[in-house]
Formats: C-alpha cells, sequence, structure tokens
C-alpha cells in the first residue's frame, strides 16, 4: 500500500476491503460538485470567497439546493443508483437535508469522488458513507438523493 492510499484509507477506513483507486493528485482547482457536473476547473460553493453558486439558488449547502445546482447541468432526481447504460448519475450524500458531498457514476457502475481539496477517486458507493466509515475522521453522512441525467460521450 502506498502513503497515498494509507492517508486515503486512514480518512475513509471503509474502502479498506473494497474496489478504489487513486485517479488524480490533489487539488484545489474544484470540488466535489463541479466534479459530478464535468466542471473540473472551479470550485462551487455558496458564500465561499473565489467559488462559484449559480444566481437564483440559495445560498446554503442543503441537499435541495445542491440538487438545484446540478439540475442547471442537467440532472434531475431519480429514484437510485443502479445502473442505467444511457444515464449518468449522481449522488448526494448528507446528514437530512444538510450536503456533504456529490459522487458521480462512471460506465463501469463505480462511483467517482473529488475528496475535498484531495484526490479524486473511483470507489464503490457505500464505501463513502458514514455507516462504512465510523471512527473515521471524515463524515459523508448517507446518500440523501440521486440524480441522473443522459450520458454524453
Amino acid at each position: 500500500m502506498t502513503t497515498e492510499e494509507e492517508r486515503l484509507t486512514s480518512q475513509f477506513p471503509g474502502l479498506r476491503g473494497t474496489r478504489y483507486a487513486i485517479t488524480s493528485p490533489p487539488s484545489i482547482a474544484y470540488n466535489c460538485v463541479a466534479w459530478a457536473a464535468r466542471i473540473p476547473h472551479s470550485w462551487w460553493e455558496p458564500l465561499r470567497p473565489g467559488a462559484i453558486w449559480p444566481p437564483g439558488i440559495a445560498q446554503e449547502t442543503s441537499v435541495s439546493a445542491v440538487a438545484a445546482v446540478l439540475a442547471l447541468a442537467g440532472y434531475e432526481r431519480c429514484r437510485d443508483g443502479e445502473l442505467e447504460e444511457a444515464m449518468e448519475k449522481a449522488a448526494i450524500f448528507g446528514n437530512g437535508e444538510q450536503f456533504a458531498h456529490v459522487a458521480r457514476q462512471l460506465p463501469s457502475g463505480l462511483w467517482t469522488s473529488k475528496l475535498g481539496t484531495q484526490w479524486d477517486i473511483e470507489h464503490e458507493l457505500e464505501a463513502l458513507t458514514s455507516s462504512a466509515n465510523a471512527g473515521g475522521p471524515v463524515q459523508y453522512g448517507e446518500v440523501v438523493a440521486f440524480l441522473r441525467r443522459t450520458r454524453t460521450p
């Protein structure tokens, strides 16, 4: 196990024993919301200096506000995270109505996440939930909403 993998699994112990891979080095250029929207050159967060947040969307980090931002990128709410060949899905993690993270589904059925200012990773969805990471320092909560949009090449 590399030092990066050791750091990653110490933050997210739920990744241990699952399929995951680090796919990029750390970056402060973008966050998970931008990554889910496939716009990895800006940080999307309300009330953060230098970050982007679309006008007309509530200036809050609620699940509803994040879903509204992702709707501008073509996502709509859907029932589940089951793989659909023609659809790209996003999973919003949170605690109740408070947003914590967004992951995007890959054509393989695995998910991709931008972990704060750290790495992009491929992972199993459940590996980032708080129930899988009990005792870990980073707690994203549970998946509280799924969205989908037509997959583009």
